[in-house]
This record gives C-alpha cells, structure tokens and sequence, in this order.
C-alpha cells in the first residue's frame, strides 16, 4: 500500500477545528465555572477604583478542574472591557513548573510588557522600574502563577510586599496564585494566607458537568455527527471518576486521531476503549516496563493512596504501608523502608511521581516529604501498573 500524503494532509476526516482540544486552548464558554469567573473578577474590582491597591487572590483545585481556563478567561473579558472603559489592565500568566524563579518571571515580563532588557539589574531593579512604567501609563498588571507552590514562597512575599515598598497607590501588581490545594497547604499557606483578600476553591466536575461540557468542546472540534451524545456519555462516565475535564477531552481527542487514521466519519465506543488507553503519554509503557517489580508495586501503593476521594498527597510512611500490602496482595516480600525510599526516589527521577520536600515548619526542625502524581489520575497509573505486574508475575 502507497504512502498518500496528499490524504494525509488534505483528505477527509472528522476535526472540524483540532487545536481547540489542545491543552492551552481556552474556549469562549466555559460551562459550570460562571460563578468562579464572577467571583474572580468581582474580586479584582479594587484595581479599577479610584485610590486603587492590589489584591492577591488564590485559586485552588485538582487537576484539569477548570482552574487555569476559569483564571485565562476571566482576565481576558477583563481586560477587554476595561480597555473599552478606558482602564489599561495588563495580564501574565505564567506556569511554575517552566518558569521556576521570581528572576525569570520579571525579567520576562519586563521585556514582553514595557519592552525593556533587565540585563545586568537585580530583581529589585527590574521591579522598580516596572512599578514606574505602571505609574507612568496608569496602568496595573495582574500576574496569575500557575503551579505556584514551584516557586519559593519568599519570593512570592516579596511580590505581595510591593505595596509596602513602593509605597501607597504605586504598587500596581496584583496576584492570582494557581496551586492544588495540598501543594499549598504544604509550601505557600502558611506565609501568604493572611494576606490573601481571597480563595477561591474550585470544585471537581460532577458527571452531568461533563456532559455538558464534552458536548460542547465536541461541538467545537468535530464535524456534525462524529460525536453521538452515547459517546459523550461513555466519556463523561469515564472522566467523572476523575472530576477531571481534561482527561475527558484528551480521550476524545486520541478518539479523532484514531478515527482519522482507520478513515472513518465517527468515533466508536471502540475507538474511546483504545484511545483512553493513550491519553496520558507522560505514562510511557516503556518507561513504565523498565520499572523492577518491588518499583512497580510501590507505584501501585501511591496510586491506591492517592484515588481516594479527597486525597491528592501522601507522606513516605502511608506510601510505605500501601507498598507492604500491594506485596502481599502479589505474593512478594516486602522489603525494608530504606529500600522502598530508593523505589520511591526512582519514581520521582523518572518523573512517575513526584516528591515534595518542604520544611516541617511552625519552629519545628527537619523536612518532611510528600508524594503526589502530576496531571495524571491515580486511577490510570493503577489501572496501567497492575496489568504490568501481572504480566511480569506470568513469567514467573
């Protein structure tokens, strides 16, 4: 069979528009988060008053919740109809994990906001001469920071404290603080909450949200009748054991490819079974193959600990608990709590996990560590370890 790549690039199939289930993408409607997008920018109202100050806001929840979205698009109908009224309100967003100082923040948006290089200044430089620029044009900059707890969080006080510094009415820069809610409970609550004006927890969506939203995302991305509303029910089903919208909207989207690629006009429950299978490419099978046994059967006791409901971190000795009874579940020795910190640290180099350590904290001395997973429901991560698992123990 000839390769075509005319049909490849040109011919027939069943996106209508691709990129609007891109991660980064962010939709005009954002359905069942209204009431978060009023609060937030009724929250932000100060910043349009007269005698203005800056306000710092957080914004909590689990992944793929609609949190970001909620945040990108309140501030663009922000900003949109404060430059019709004559306010000049610009917006940062920035991603921590990518963007892991408060030096490579400023010096950013120094340059990408007021055209400026910080070359050769230090941090309190660069925020000087933005907070002049602000002053300048009447201006006042929203800085949203997703992923927050990656940052330091003196470095986070250290925004918050502008208006001291400056003084009255020149601190221009208000902050929207993007984290899970156990990520900030372990590194930023402590030092920031009292200066919070506001938190705001967003909620994990029901599977009637879902729905609703699926129906509307496919609406934006397929061609008429590629997705039936069985379709959308069976995903919906699947992603509620999340809350997460993301994770519906990605098995979707492996769906079209696969659909594209067999050349068919519609997306099979088939198609949702295999392309669920997909949708997490951090999961890679291979990386997760080359795993010994006694790190796979640590990975399945994070991931137990980590699907209850309410449950987003664990701590080394709880982890360590689930590890001993995934071993004997599986006829396995359990081996010794040092050797399970060695599995655990290889999790975390592979990036299966993730393990934060902070402080202890409140006087107290030493650091403690806390395991999580990243973007990926522990769910998926049981469900692909446990068929690796028994297939190894096969052979055996």
């Amino acid at each position: 069979m000839n390769f075509d790549v005319s049909k490849s690039l040109f011919g027939p199939g069943v996106f209508r528009d691709e990129r609007t289930l891109s991660p980064e993408y962010v939709p005009e409607s954002l359905p069942r988060r209204e009431d978060e997008m009023a609060r937030l920018a009724r929250d932000l109202r100060p910043i349009l008053q007269e005698g203005s100050f800056p306000v710092q806001i957080a914004v909590l929840g689990g992944p793929g919740f609609g949190k970001t979205a909620t945040v990108k698009r309140t501030m663009e109908e922000i900003t949109r109809e404060a430059s019709e009224r004559g306010y000049s309100i610009l917006f940062g967003y920035y991603n921590c994990h990518t963007t892991r100082s408060k030096t490579a923040i400023l010096r950013h948006l120094l340059g990408s906001k007021f055209n400026i290089s910080a070359r050769g200044f230090s941090d309190e430089e660069v925020l000087e001469m933005m907070m002049k620029r602000l002053e300048k044009t009447n201006s006042h900059l929203v800085l949203a920071l997703d992923e927050s707890y990656m940052l330091d969080s003196n470095d986070v006080l250290s925004l918050v404290h502008a208006a001291e510094f400056f003084g009255p009415g020149k601190a221009r820069i208000s902050l929207i603080l993007i984290s899970r809610p156990t990520e900030w409970s372990h590194t930023l609550k402590d030092k920031l909450s009292e200066y919070l004006h506001d938190q705001i927890d967003v909620k994990g969506y029901t599977k009637e949200d879902l729905v609703e939203i699926l129906t509307y995302r496919a609406e934006l991305a397929f061609k008429p009748g590629v997705v039936s509303p069985d379709i959308t029910d069976m995903v919906a089903e699947i992603a509620s054991q999340t809350m997460n919208a993301r994770h519906g909207i990605e098995i979707l989207h492996s769906a079209g490819r696969i659909a594209d690629l067999e050349g068919k006009s519609e997306i099979t429950a088939e198609m949702i079974r295999e392309g669920k299978a997909n949708v997490y490419p951090e999961l890679r099978t291979t990386a997760l193959e080359q795993l010994n046994l006694y790190e796979k059967l640590a990975a399945l006791g994070i991931s137990r600990r980590l699907k209850h409901k309410g449950v987003t971190s664990t701590t080394i000795k709880e982890g360590y608990h689930y590890f001993k009874i995934a071993c004997e579940e599986h006829g396995q020795k359990p081996q010794n709590e040092i050797a399970y910190r060695e599995y655990i640290d290889q999790l975390n180099k592979i990036g299966i996990i993730e393990k934060i350590v902070k402080p202890i904290g409140k006087g107290k001395p030493g650091r403690r560590a806390r395991l999580t997973i990243f973007d990926i429901p522990a769910t998926v991560l049981e469900e692909k370890i446990t068929k690796l698992i028994e297939k190894e123990l096969e052979k055996h």
